[in-house]
């Protein structure tokens, strides 16, 4: 396993590659992801104008916040899909933040302005 700076410092670009998008999330009790609806999408598509979707490579699947961090750890991009994103818009990249007590959360890079994670829609 990583650990926390090796973790943060990932997945800073714009992918170019595939990438994973998340359209939805579950949150718990206290208000953390606990599950994501995604999907593998072409990376290139990512920061299209509003309205235009990344073009999807597999169909939408709900998983546990586990999945994602692993696939972040692995290098893999992950990004968000806000309904109503403007054209041009700075896509965001979702990232491991390691709490206090070792707990790894994901969340969106917080040194871009913009929405996170809790503003996606709910499963």
């Amino acid at each position: 396993m990583c650990n926390a700076a090796t973790a943060r410092a990932m997945n800073t670009r714009v992918p170019e590659g595939p990438a994973h998008v998340v359209t939805g999330v579950e949150l718990d009790a206290r208000g953390e992801v606990r599950r994501v609806r995604w999907y593998l999408a072409d990376g290139s598509e990512v920061g299209l104008a509003a309205g235009a979707a990344p073009r999807p490579l597999s169909g939408e699947s709900v998983v546990d916040t586990l999945e994602v961090v692993d696939k972040l750890l692995e290098a893999e991009p992950v990004v968000p899909l806000f309904p109503g994103r403007g054209a041009g818009a700075t896509p965001q990249l979702v990232k491991v933040h390691v709490q206090a007590d070792g707990t790894e959360r994901i969340e969106v890079d917080p040194s871009l302005p913009g929405r996170t994670l809790r503003d996606l829609p709910r499963l």
